[in-house]
C-alpha cells in the first residue's frame, strides 16, 4: 500500500486535543484514477495506493449489473473536475491509517482545499463520524449543512433515491399507479363505455400489485447501501406511509366505483331480458288461433226477444217455424242439426232443457 518506505520525514501533529499521524513524502502524490465519488487511486512513493477520503460518504457507483444510487455519478463526475487525473495532491491521516477493505484513509488536499468537504458543500456527500478518526469531521458537516440550506444535491432527492433499487421500483411503481388512478377518476364523470370499464378493471388489478409491491419495503432498511444509511437512515419510512395511504384509497374508491357499474350493467341486462320475454309472450299470444266458441244453452242471442228463450208455451210447428211459436231451449251452435229458424230468421236446434239432447 506504499507505506513501506518513506524518503521524507514521518512525525506527529496535536489536532484538537489528540495526537494526529501526518506523514510527508519527497515524492509527489498524484491522482492515477478517481474510482468514485469518495475513493481515489494515487501514486504514492512509486506504488499505487488506494484512498477513502475520510469523514465523507458518496452515493454509490454501480457494479455486477447493479445501478447506480442517485447522484453517483455526479460526485465521481465532480472529484474528476476538481482532481483530475495527474493532478498533485496532499494526503493528512488521522488515527487509523487503514480502513477493513486495505484503503488507506485521508484528507485530500488540493492546494488548501479540502477535497473531503468540498464534495459535501456541493451536495453530493454526506459528512460521518467513524470512531476513532473525527479530525475533518466538523468541516465535512459544515459543508453539508451549507449544501442543505442551499438545495443542492443529496437534500432534494427524493424518496425513491433513500432505498436499495429494487425497493425504488416498487416505490415508483406504486407512486406511477396512484397517479395514473386519480388520473383517470379525474376524467370520467361515470364509467358509461366498455373501453373504460376495461380500463378501470385493468388499473385495480395493477393497483392491487403495488400494494403488494409496497409491503416490501418494510423491510428496505436491511437492504440500503452505506451511504443511504448515513445520508437518509429511516426517513423513506413516512413518504411510504403516506403513498400506501393514497395507494388503498386509490384502490377502495376505484374497485368501488367498478363494481357499482358491473351492478348498474347487470340490471340494465335484466331488465332487458325481462322486456324481451313479455314482447316475445304477447307475439305468442296474437299467433295463437281463436278458440271455438262454446254453444249456447238456455241463452238468447242479442237482439232476441224473451219469447224466443221460453220456457212453456206453443210448439212450433217444425223446422220452418211456421205456425205455431217454440218456447224450449233451444241452441245455435255446436254439434247440433240447425233445423229449426227463429222469428228472425236464425237457424236453431231444439234440445231437451234438462238433458242438453236435441229433440225435432
Amino acid at each position: 500500500m506504499g507505506f513501506g518506505k518513506f524518503v521524507g520525514w514521518a512525525g506527529a501533529i496535536l489536532v484538537g486535543g489528540a495526537v494526529v499521524n501526518s506523514i510527508v513524502s519527497s515524492d509527489p502524490v498524484v491522482v492515477e484514477k478517481l474510482v468514485d465519488g469518495d475513493t481515489i487511486d494515487v501514486r504514492l512513493d512509486g506504488e499505487t495506493t488506494r484512498v477513502r477520503l475520510l469523514n465523507v460518504n458518496t452515493p454509490e457507483i454501480g457494479r455486477d449489473g447493479k445501478p447506480s444510487e442517485c447522484l453517483a455519478e455526479d460526485a465521481r463526475t465532480f472529484l474528476e473536475g476538481l482532481i483530475p487525473v495527474g493532478t498533485e495532491v496532499k494526503l493528512e491521516f488521522d488515527e487509523e491509517r487503514l480502513d477493513q477493505y486495505g484503503r488507506t484513509l485521508a484528507g485530500v488536499f488540493v492546494g488548501d482545499e479540502l477535497v473531503n468537504a468540498a464534495i459535501a458543500r456541493e451536495g453530493l456527500g454526506v459528512a460521518v463520524d467513524i470512531a476513532p478518526n473525527h479530525r475533518f469531521y466538523s468541516e465535512v458537516r459544515a459543508a453539508e449543512q451549507e449544501a442543505s440550506r442551499e438545495e443542492r444535491g443529496i437534500s432534494t432527492l427524493g424518496p425513491d433515491c433513500f432505498v436499495a433499487a429494487e425497493d425504488a421500483a416498487a416505490l415508483n411503481e406504486a407512486q406511477s399507479a396512484v397517479s395514473d388512478a386519480e388520473q383517470f377518476a379525474a376524467s370520467m364523470n361515470r364509467l358509461d363505455l366498455d373501453s373504460d370499464l376495461a380500463e378501470a378493471r385493468r388499473l385495480v388489478a395493477r393497483l392491487a400489485l403495488a400494494q403488494t409491491g409496497l409491503k416490501t419495503l418494510e423491510r428496505a432498511g436491511e437492504r440500503q447501501s452505506s451511504f443511504q444509511r448515513d445520508a437518509f437512515g429511516d426517513s423513506y419510512g413516512r413518504p411510504v406511509a403516506d403513498l400506501e395511504k393514497k395507494l388503498n384509497r386509490a384502490h377502495t374508491d376505484l374497485e368501488r366505483a367498478v363494481a357499482e357499474e358491473e351492478g348498474r350493467r347487470e340490471a340494465a341486462r335484466k331488465e332487458e331480458e325481462r322486456v324481451e320475454a313479455e314482447r316475445k309472450a304477447e307475439q305468442e299470444r296474437l299467433a295463437a288461433p281463436s278458440p271455438a266458441p262454446a254453444p249456447q244453452v238456455g241463452q238468447t242471442n242479442p237482439g232476441t226477444s224473451a219469447s224466443d228463450s221460453g220456457a212453456s208455451g206453443n210448439r212450433g210447428t217444425g223446422s220452418n217455424g211456421g205456425g205455431g211459436q217454440y218456447t224450449g231451449c233451444r241452441a245455435y251452435g255446436g254439434n247440433y242439426a240447425l233445423k229449426s229458424i227463429d222469428d228472425k230468421g236464425r237457424p236453431y236446434a231444439k234440445i231437451d232443457c234438462a238433458t242438453k239432447v236435441q229433440i225435432g
